[in-house]
């Protein structure tokens, strides 16, 4: 570069400069250097300034080849002054003897007990959080509730005879007219228990099969016709004392003994089998109309809601006068006129978990209960399935309200039958795709049995059904006694033969009822005080040791960031300085050559070094 006088110069720029030439004038002005012949006169001077900004440019070089190991080292010197200042102020018990101790076996004994101390709380909240984890919930047992808020259960009766004489007797002609005699219509009068009870049939299979196609009846409908009717069934019934009409309080239901008579009965409501088109009619004439009082009543217990009772005793419960009727047995479900009482959750179907009672006839037939009620607060829909093992209402696919015991017997009727492709005629109406099983279908049932007998097959295991979260059980203790003809008369009683009609009496005996009430065994309040608890025990803190940590922590990492960016603008040396020297060795006019050494903060760094000769 050619300066006043036509001198040249070469120039030289320090580190983290990008300037040309245009920028070195401005430079040269800023400096307010007059003339180049001013700095010659001062070479001694120069020469010591050059020395100088030599030496800062090999520090300066020295410390950014150091500032990996320094950057590295100033991590763990950061902890340990972060350390020991945590120690000094902090609440938390024994800390502050680790770093002031005035040996350093002192400082290592405290040492080892804090950490001791913060094993043992580690170690006592990982119990906890096992013991939680694994049983999160606890049983409370309460003796105290009143039987009042318990709910009366289902009675189902079912009367053994399936095939009621009378009927079996229209139908017979019918199938005479068809070509079957008397002999055949027998043997499949007697067979048709067998779709309750699976054994060996009486009748081949294709004429089985002819029978129902000459009917024109599904197997439902067939089997429904030939029940013992509950309106004749039924003499006589009252409720909490009360005499109303059998017909209207007992509906016609499915359970596992056919179809029966069911009172309180809310499993599923949705089929009506009281079908006033049947061609079989109703051909026993009886007085019964003249036995049931008349009561215009509105109220009918037990259809539109389940039942519960005020107290105890036998007038605070139901009350049947049953008709047995063994002289119109066809085909019986047992070896003995009588009947089969199935005492069960109203919700349930009448089936797994139901309790029964034999009623035969001339006999008064008494069933005292107990009940007792499973509930579970609401903090437990907080806990996974997998751990509460219990599923609360709505939880389940469906519209029906999910039952224990009905989903067992589903499952197991899917694992007898469903090999055979069918499901029998009881069964409830939930498979419309599945085909009824028929006589041609026992068979294949037993064998069915037979192979599950020899595996020893556990079908409750297998079936996947969770228990109620809430749920309600009954325990039954029966008493039948004789009745004789000695003068007894009451309203239930009244005008009818002792000796061929039957009494079922149903009622709690005691008037208060046991509750298991499942509760969380922590809540995660209570879990959190548990473990501030052990926190406070072992280590003596509380929510602000830890609020009290994280000020520290964020404060030194503050400061830390602070002194790095102090420590980058140290550096570097003071700004806008301009250095002009030359070469003590040679003759400015003989060599017509200077060196400018230029370096400035205000402009960023790039390169480590410039150097521009002119």
């Amino acid at each position: 570069m050619e300066l006043q006088g036509g001198v040249r110069c070469n120039w030289v720029m320090f580190p983290d400069m990008s300037v040309g030439c245009d920028m070195f004038i401005r430079l040269i002005d800023f400096a307010s250097v007059s003339s180049v012949e001013r700095s010659y006169q001062v070479s001694d001077q120069v020469r010591r300034r050059k020395i100088r900004m030599k030496t800062v440019m090999r520090n300066h070089y020295s410390l950014s080849k150091k500032r990996g190991r320094l950057g590295r080292s100033s991590i763990v010197q950061t902890l340990e002054r972060s350390f020991r200042v945590y120690c000094e102020n902090t609440g938390l018990h024994g800390f502050r003897y680790i770093v002031t101790g005035k040996t350093r076996l002192d400082r290592a004994v405290w040492l080892a007990v804090c950490l001791a101390a913060i094993g043992f709380c580690l170690l006592l909240m990982l119990r906890l959080w096992e013991h939680f984890s694994n049983n999160p919930t606890v049983t409370i047992i309460d003796t105290s509730n009143p039987i009042k808020d318990l709910q009366f259960p289902g009675i189902t009766i079912c009367n053994n005879n399936k095939v009621y004489k009378p009927h079996a007797d229209m139908v017979a002609r019918k199938l005479l007219t068809n070509g079957f005699d008397i002999n055949m219509s027998n043997k499949l009068f007697s067979s048709l228990m067998k779709l309750i009870r699976p054994d060996k049939i009486e009748i081949d299979n294709a004429t089985a099969s002819s029978a129902l196609d000459t009917l024109g009846y599904s197997v439902e409908k067939l089997m429904f016709e030939l029940m013992h009717p509950c309106n004749l069934l039924l003499a006589r019934c009252a409720w909490l004392g009360q005499i109303y009409d059998c017909n209207k309080i007992f509906k016609t239901v499915k359970a596992n003994e056919g179809f029966c008579c069911g009172f309180n009965y809310h499993y599923d409501l949705t089929n009506n089998y009281n079908n006033d088109d049947s061609w079989l009619a109703n051909i026993t004439t009886t007085d019964e109309e003249n036995l049931q009082p008349d009561n215009s009543s509105e109220y009918l217990p037990g259809v539109d809601e389940i039942l519960r009772v005020p107290g105890t005793g036998r007038d605070i419960g139901l009350s049947v006068a049953l008709n047995i009727d063994g002289e119109n047995y066809k085909s019986s479900v047992r070896q003995f006129v009588g009947g089969t009482v199935l005492i069960h959750d109203p919700i349930d179907y009448p089936d797994v978990g139901a309790q029964t009672a034999t009623v035969i006839p001339g006999h008064v037939m008494v069933l005292t209960l107990s009940g007792t009620k499973i509930r579970s607060s609401n903090d437990i829909r907080n806990i996974p399935l997998r751990k509460r093992m219990c599923l609360f209402d709505g939880e389940s696919p469906g519209e029906r309200k999910y039952s224990y015991q009905t989903c067992i017997s589903e499952c197991i009727q899917q694992n007898i039958y469903g090999s055979c492709g069918c499901l029998p005629f009881f069964f409830p109406d939930e498979h419309p795709d599945t085909r009824t099983c028929y006589l041609t279908d026992v068979d294949c049932i037993l064998a069915r049995r037979r192979s599950l007998s020899r595996v020893q097959l556990s079908h409750i295991n297998d079936c996947k059904c969770l228990p109620q979260c809430n749920d309600e059980t009954f325990d039954v203790v029966g008493e039948s006694i004789r009745t004789d003809d000695i003068g007894y008369d009451s309203e239930l009683t009244h005008g009818l033969n002792a000796k061929n009609t039957s009494f079922l009496y149903v009622y709690f005996r005691d008037g208060t009822y046991l509750e298991y009430r499942k509760e969380t065994i922590l809540g995660w309040d209570s879990l959190l005080a548990s473990f501030g608890g052990i926190f406070g025990l072992c280590l003596g803190g509380s929510v602000l040791s830890f609020v009290e940590f994280l000020y520290y922590m964020t404060k030194e990492l503050l400061a830390v960031r602070g002194k790095k960016r102090a420590l980058r603008n140290d550096n570097l040396p003071p700004a806008s300085k301009l250095f002009v020297s030359r070469s003590t060795n040679n003759d400015l006019v003989k060599t017509e050559k200077c060196v400018f050494h230029v370096w400035t903060e205000q402009f960023p760094r790039q390169n480590p070094k410039s150097t521009f000769a002119s």
